[in-house]
């Protein structure tokens, strides 16, 4: 097995596993945006029924904000749906676009892994503290905080999936060839 066809196999892989984290990250945050949605809406109604509500569902939806962005991040970027500025690509063509790709996906991908570690850090910190939220359903604060490493996690496995396609293009072998078809 040649050094590509490896690398081939490993992107494949990831590829598939990605896909799976894909969908889960969006239901999660299909899910949460829903639930904050009715919780708000819910919320007001009662205060304009009863003239009373319960203040754990105007609480809720902030703290599970970081639950709905942090493990999208990934999906974005395979996507090319985050905030960029494109203009070196729209100058470069051909190894040269592959090359600034493949050098993008590595910075993100150390970032990611750095910013990780950093966010299990905190939320092991939170865990020992032992803090919860002062409202009416309390929350531990490292459950909160347990969405930055896990989405700085998912983050990293799409920023290795993007490095191993810029470097297959970078072999010749497009993507769109070996994955059959739109490869963002």
């Amino acid at each position: 097995m040649s050094g590509t066809d490896a690398l081939l196999t490993v992107f494949r892989a990831l590829r598939r596993f990605n896909d799976g984290v894909s969908a889960v990250a969006i239901a999660l945050g299909m899910a949460i945006v829903a639930f904050a949605v009715l919780a708000l809406l819910a919320a007001a109604l009662e205060r304009h029924v009863w003239g009373y509500g319960y203040a754990w569902m105007n609480d809720l939806p902030p703290y599970l904000l970081p639950w709905c962005v942090f493990p999208i991040m990934g999906v974005l970027l395979r996507g090319d749906r985050h905030i960029q500025v494109e203009v070196a690509p729209a100058l470069l063509e051909g190894r040269r676009l592959h090359g600034l790709r493949l050098v993008v996906g590595l910075i993100v991908f150390v970032s990611a892994v750095y910013f990780c570690l950093a966010g299990w850090e905190a939320t092991a910190f939170f865990k020992m503290l032992g803090q919860v939220t002062e409202t009416e359903i309390q929350i531990p604060f490292w459950w909160l905080y347990a969405a930055f490493p896990a989405g700085f996690a998912v983050l990293a496995s799409f920023a290795l999936e993007a490095v191993l396609s810029a470097g297959l293009s970078l072999t010749g072998r497009p993507v769109e060839e070996v994955v059959g078809g739109n490869a963002s």
